[in-house]
């Protein structure tokens, strides 16, 4: 048998089985592209991805604060009654520290009051969150207000992360008395 018969017979074989058409035509370029190159983008990308997920350093949950920010108010202006200022109150929203000017004057320090230092402005310790924005009170020994100021507080991040929240530097806040 020579080797047209074998071709022959192979193609009457691949007849006889149902095939009635030319043989197909080698893949494209374009379709080995899809074939390999595609599936090997995918999955570099889920490595990639998986491997994030993975180093993901802040995904755990945030320790609880310990620590308080602080602001500080100084009063300027009129001389005389920075003088006679006894009391400050200071508010966001409806949340007022001290709730009144009486409680002020009889408080002894605690963490959220307005104490006044020795060397001259009240300092108010506000928590672990903040505030945005504080109005201010400044009352005389009975009770009257001697000035009023609201002002927009801009804290900076010195510690921490934005998700779990960190110490705040210290705002200075200059209230002018009339």
């Amino acid at each position: 048998m020579h080797l047209g018969a074998v071709f022959e017979s192979s193609w009457e074989t691949v007849r006889v089985l149902g095939y009635h058409g030319p043989m197909p035509a080698p893949p494209t370029t374009r379709r080995r592209v899809e074939l390999v190159l595609i599936p090997l983008v995918a999955a570099f990308c889920m490595a990639f991805i998986i491997g994030a997920i993975v180093l993901d350093r802040d995904g755990g949950s945030c320790p609880a604060p310990n620590w308080n920010n602080h602001l500080s108010l100084s009063l300027a202006g009129n001389q005389s009654s920075n003088a006679t200022a006894a009391a400050v109150t200071a508010c966001s929203g409806t949340d007022c520290v001290p709730q009144s000017p009486t409680f002020a004057k009889m408080s002894a320090g605690g963490t959220r009051m307005l104490t006044h230092q020795k060397d001259g402005p009240w300092m108010l310790a506000v928590g672990a969150l903040p505030p945005k924005t504080l109005s201010f009170r400044v009352y005389d020994q009975n009770g009257k207000v001697l000035a009023t100021q609201t002002t927009a507080l801009n804290w900076t991040r010195v510690s921490g992360t934005e998700r779990c929240g960190g110490r705040m530097a210290n705002i200075k806040v200059v209230l002018n008395m009339p």
